[in-house]
């Protein structure tokens, strides 16, 4: 057994399996792709309730985040690329990590994150929570021209290289991501952040390969890849599952000879051109 703490992934897990017992691949599939982010549902009422509690009227944060907390609070914690809400609360969430990943600063070391998270949001002063949300809202006023924007619309998919060492370019070709970071409970992980020229954000790190199997009298599987086959950028499979991975949609394994000789692009017999 690996020695991993309890983490806001697993505790999304177990509720996703929960809630159903008996499964197909495509119910499998569809659990995998859950949107739901655990973390939120404790970070969320918290900073909702330092604003309320302690934010009137006539304070300056009043008319810089009461838009932002609306949103926030009527949010449904489910990831989408349409959702504003979305993209403002991983924002957020992000300039908290290092908060909540000492605190308590005495018992930093032992508790796990979702402990910690708990912990924070509970004891946290109302400007711990609100002081980086206005600088969330500043942080994409100042990339994007305006922080109400589609989530979806700066977080990108791209692979437009070979390279060992990602390179991303704005003015090329992506596909817009539902999915974040495994931090806040997302089960298909994709980690994003912006890069030197960009003001989008792009993935570098998360699911690469998955699979899911039906074993029986005959073996049933399908899976998808972070983009392509190829490490070539001229095949056409550098980049055919692209739109597929961004969305969970899952091919065939073509895992009998009969079946891939129905598929078969090229043939060749080795030592042979």
């Amino acid at each position: 057994m690996a020695p991993d703490a309890e983490n806001f992934r697993g505790i999304n897990a177990v509720r996703v399996l929960n809630e159903e017992k008996s499964y197909t691949i495509d119910k499998v599939i569809k659990a995998g792709y859950d949107p739901r982010l655990a973390a939120f549902e404790v970070l969320i009422p918290a900073v909702v309730k330092a604003f309320e509690k302690n934010i009137t009227y006539s304070d300056t944060l009043y008319g810089q985040l009461t838009v932002a907390i609306d949103l926030l609070k009527n949010w449904d914690y489910r990831v989408s690329d349409s959702s504003i809400a979305t993209g403002l609360a991983i924002e957020w969430g992000e300039k908290l990590l290092p908060a909540i990943t000492s605190y308590p600063e005495e018992e930093a070391e032992e508790n796990d994150f979702t402990v910690k998270t708990r912990d924070f949001a509970a004891n946290a002063k109302p400007m711990e929570l609100l002081l980086p949300l206005l600088a969330t809202v500043n942080d994409l006023m100042a990339r994007n021209g305006c922080y109400q924007i589609p989530w979806g619309d700066f977080n990108r998919f791209q692979r437009i290289t070979d390279d060992i060492d990602n390179h991303f370019d704005d003015n090329k070709p992506s596909f817009p991501m539902a999915y974040t970071s495994s931090t806040w409970g997302q089960l298909p992980s994709f980690v994003s952040r912006t890069y030197p020229g960009t003001t989008k954000r792009y993935g570098f790190h998360g699911n690469s390969f998955i699979c899911v199997v039906e074993f029986g009298p005959r073996i049933k599987a399908r899976s998808l890849l972070a983009g392509g086959e190829s490490g070539d950028p001229a095949s056409k499979h550098f980049f055919d599952q692209g739109e597929m991975y961004t969305k969970g949609v899952f091919k065939e394994v073509l895992f009998y000879k009969e079946d891939v000789m129905k598929h078969v692009e090229k043939s060749y017999r080795p030592g042979e051109e």
